[in-house]
């Protein structure tokens, strides 16, 4: 009786084997998504103050030297090295909002989406540097290659700092730890400045002479400490 009923549930509900199974199946894989359509994606998951933030700098440089004001010059690498302090917290994002976990569960890996970050904030900072540098050495007349030394040397030096950092178990606990660092070297910066002149005397002489090296060097710190935290970004998560 049982296998009788059983027979009758199987003629009554009876599924017919699925045609083109395969073919559906392909219709329905998500499509490939090239580096610059996720470039492009990750521009729009970058904060808002971010781009407010760049954007007043370069508004600053341009107001500053079009009306010649001598603190313009003085003041944008003091700025610098808080343009580096956001950049560093933007890998912080998916600990901040719990993000982690579903990021590494996704297409592309955490690891990518840091990377994709990392070079959409360095291409839009490179385009800043490459709009304020000449206009400040005009302005005031200085060389443009030791104006873009001057301003981005303070930004190599706090992102290296930085990203070492945050990796650390103090820096993985104080969500701020980059803007500490990055107010105590402007505050430095400043001290240097209006304080100690043969500090600053040898400081611009060794800039003349080395800043193309010394900001290479400098580059390539940046970069090693930035493949350090790509490489550890998920065991630090």
């Amino acid at each position: 009786m049982k296998n009788e009923m059983k027979d009758a549930l199987k003629d009554a509900f009876y599924a017919p084997e699925p045609k083109n199974k395969q073919a559906f199946l392909k219709t329905i894989r998500p499509r490939e998504v090239s580096t610059v359509e996720m470039l492009v994606q990750q521009v729009r998951y970058i904060r808002i103050s971010v781009w407010i933030f760049a954007l007043g700098i370069t508004t600053f440089a341009l107001f500053g030297s079009w009306m010649q004001m001598e603190e313009t010059k003085e003041l944008i690498p003091v700025i610098m090295p808080f343009l580096a302090a956001v950049s560093v917290l933007e890998t912080r994002r998916s600990k901040k909002y719990g993000m982690i976990e579903l990021e590494m569960a996704t297409r592309f890996s955490l690891r990518s989406v840091i990377f994709a970050r990392m070079l959409v904030l360095g291409l839009l900072y490179i385009i800043v540097l490459g709009i304020i540098s000449p206009v400040i050495a005009v302005s005031f007349g200085g060389q443009t290659i030791i104006t873009a030394i001057n301003i981005v040397l303070p930004y190599l030096i706090t992102m290296s700092i930085c990203l070492q950092v945050e990796r650390s178990s103090l820096g993985r606990k104080l969500e701020y730890a980059s803007f500490a660092i990055s107010t105590f070297i402007a505050v430095l910066m400043i001290w240097i400045k209006n304080y100690d002149f043969g500090l600053v005397h040898g400081t611009m002489e060794l800039i003349e002479n080395w800043g193309v090296l010394i900001v290479l060097i400098f580059a390539v710190v940046t970069v090693y400490e930035q493949w350090k935290t790509l490489n550890y970004v998920e065991e630090f998560a």
